[in-house]
């Protein structure tokens, strides 16, 4: 996700790490079934109020009143569903279809955030889920980590992140070395381009193109966690039955023994306590806008599918979701728990 301001926090959770090459973390906050709805915000707009989306989605988003009322979001089977109007016919000339921008109350700079989801949103024309955390205050600059992102029918998930320019943070690169994903571009500066191998916006985005530890589109759903100290950031991706045998219910998990993430940013590579500000945990359900309702990502592109949207659907994007709202009954997340760790 691409935002282009900063977020208003209404809570703040101060997070200090003792030492930042720490490896065991202990439990500080479970968010669930039993407090998510007091924990999280229902936003009706983006980081711009004026706009419904930061980046042109079509889309309407809806407070948590109204999500309950439409059942966008309830407790299904003790766990948290959030999820978008799939029933509903409409006209592509109306504001966008309904759905969800959920974002933490609490912020958090360093610890361990491990999320479980039972299920994950469909790969679908249009869709654009994401899992992703932003940083409080002016964007890039402030920092993103997407754990969970991709857009129409990829077939992989996308973890990417952004930074501010090298004039204002400092150099912030991954390496393919330090990772199990697949890196796609490698300078994190969001402004940075050569048109070549890496386009203006996309930071350093990779690809987790192991299907072992595949949980892209899953109906099972799976594990992610962000480990974040001043020394590395990374992010681990499991299916279920695949996770380190300590994470489970642990109240102090090591993850020393967790191996090599899906993806990392090491300290010698990117100053990172310079880099991200303290982060708020989103989860976004868009439909089309840039990229996944341009030409290029609708046309050109099939994200390893083998098809294009162009080519499956016959119509344009706002326009095959304005008149499909039965493609994204599955287009949903449901959500065990997110668990936040602080530094030992």
């Amino acid at each position: 996700m691409r935002p282009l301001s900063s977020l208003h926090a209404t809570s703040v959770l101060a997070l200090l790490c003792a030492n930042s090459a720490a490896t065991e973390f202990r439990l500080k906050n479970t968010y669930d079934a039993s407090n998510f709805f007091d924990s999280f915000d229902f936003l009706t707009y983006g980081t711009v109020p004026t706009q419904n989306d930061d980046n042109w989605s079509w889309v309407k988003y809806q407070n948590l009143e109204n999500a309950r009322s439409k059942g966008l979001t309830q407790i299904k089977n003790g766990e948290v569903y959030l999820g978008v109007d799939h029933t509903s016919l409409l006209d592509s000339s109306a504001e966008g279809r309904d759905s969800l921008r959920v974002i933490s109350k609490d912020k958090f700079k360093y610890g361990l955030i491990v999320t479980r989801f039972s299920h994950l949103p469909s790969r679908v024309c249009g869709g654009w889920p994401a899992y992703w955390t932003l940083g409080v205050g002016e964007w890039p600059k402030a920092g993103e980590i997407d754990l969970y992102e991709g857009w129409n029918l990829n077939i992989y998930n996308k973890p990417a992140i952004h930074v501010g320019t090298e004039e204002e943070v400092g150099k912030c690169i991954a390496d393919q070395g330090n990772q199990e994903a697949t890196l796609r571009t490698t300078n994190c500066d969001n402004t940075f381009a050569d048109n070549v191998t890496q386009w203006r916006r996309q930071g350093c985005q990779s690809e987790e193109t192991v299907n072992s530890n595949s949980i892209w589109a899953s109906p099972e759903g799976g594990i992610q966690a962000l480990e974040w100290t001043k020394d590395y950031i990374k992010i681990f991706t499991w299916p279920h039955g695949k996770e380190p045998s300590n994470l489970g219910q642990a109240t102090v998990v090591d993850t020393s023994l967790w191996g090599k993430p899906s993806v990392q940013i090491l300290g010698s590579q990117c100053d990172i306590d310079r880099v991200f500000a303290e982060q708020q945990i989103l989860f976004t359900l868009p439909f089309c806008g840039t990229p996944p309702g341009t030409e290029e990502f609708w046309a050109g592109l099939d994200g390893g599918s083998g098809t294009t949207c162009d080519k499956f659907t016959g119509e344009t994007c706002i326009d095959y979701v304005a008149k499909n709202p039965q493609a994204f009954e599955d287009f949903y997340f449901q959500v065990q728990d997110v668990r936040y760790f602080e530094s030992q």
